[in-house]
């Protein structure tokens, strides 16, 4: 833990010019009939917006900071049995909505070939999950691998010309160039944690073999018994998560 307290540092001054880097996207608005549908799931993020989002944890109050780390552990541990949405869906609505990832601020901008190619990706990507905890003796249901939403036609770009994927992709590379300058970190949060905020704040509360082993009984638990109180006895170990290095 104390490992990551010069890294943090060097970060915070960076996160301005991560919001900087934000507003070369155009703005957007949604006209969904389900808001909030696409956060069911966490964004792939870059190590520099993870980094961003702890320091905006740390900066709430007490019980709430604890309950948003809770969330966040319980979106590791039941997923993808169970989806319980981003810990920052509130009322259908991000309740850190400045601070939201690329992924969050492009998604619906991309082309639809381009999303549609991402949606059929991470189906397959669903299926050879499914197959991998069977070999584990876990048989998830059928529906997690059709749980995937179609990508969204209803975000509206209001920039007077259209944005293209290129573009996009640009301003991302951008954001990615910041994660260069965190090279002790952002390593280790693309291969050991894959992107996922939710398993690197596990692996935080309790050590990476723990976090993946804990995961294994509560799915299985859920799966096979129908009950989750091993869950619930690892939320009550985020209490003592020392939270204020962040």
């Amino acid at each position: 833990m104390n490992a990551l307290n010069p890294i943090i540092k060097k970060a915070k001054p960076l996160y301005r010019e991560l919001q900087a880097i934000y507003l070369n996207l155009p703005d957007t608005e949604c006209h969904c009939d389900r808001p909030g549908i696409c956060c069911e799931y966490l964004p792939e993020m870059t190590c520099i917006e993870a980094l961003q989002w702890f320091n905006i944890i740390h900066q709430m109050p007490a019980r709430q900071r604890t309950s948003t780390f809770q969330r966040f552990v319980e979106f590791y541990l039941r997923n993808p049995i169970r989806s319980s949405s981003c810990s920052f869906l509130a009322d259908g609505a991000c309740s850190i909505y400045e601070f939201r990832t690329f992924a969050c601020r492009a998604y619906g901008m991309w082309s639809r070939k381009f999303g549609d190619t991402r949606t059929r990706e991470n189906r397959e990507d669903r299926k050879t999950l499914v197959q991998r905890w069977k070999q584990f003796g876990v048989s998830l249901p059928a529906e997690m691998v059709e749980s995937e939403i179609e990508y969204c036609d209803k975000v509206r770009c209001l920039s007077e010309k259209p944005f293209s994927d290129a573009q996009l992709m640009d301003i991302l590379q951008n954001v990615y160039r910041l994660d260069q300058l965190l090279p002790e970190l952002r390593q280790k949060f693309e291969e050991d944690y894959h992107s996922d905020f939710s398993f690197w704040v596990a692996c935080l509360v309790f050590g990476q073999r723990k976090a993946v082993l804990g995961k294994y009984a509560v799915i299985k638990e859920i799966v096979q018994q129908g009950t989750d109180e091993r869950l619930q006895a690892m939320l009550g170990k985020v209490l003592s998560f020392n939270y204020t290095i962040f």
